[in-house]
């Protein structure tokens, strides 16, 4: 049987980290801004959220 390195130890922790947090995340939550309002479930809003956060957070690179 094939040993598991440690890289792939700690990749597949993480996915069993993030399938819990899906898991744990799936009520559904209303979401009003301004004059919108709509549900979705809780674990897709702190996705959009977090991409929202990474994108505008990044710095632009000036390298060609």
């Amino acid at each position: 049987m094939k040993k598991l390195s440690t890289r792939q130890i700690v990749i597949i922790s993480l996915i069993g980290l993030l399938l819990l947090f899906i898991l744990q995340n799936l009520e559904v939550v209303r979401v009003k801004f301004l004059v919108f309002g709509f549900q979705l479930p809780l674990v897709i809003l702190i996705i959009i959220v977090f991409l929202i956060g990474f994108f505008t957070g990044k710095p632009f690179n000036k390298s060609k």
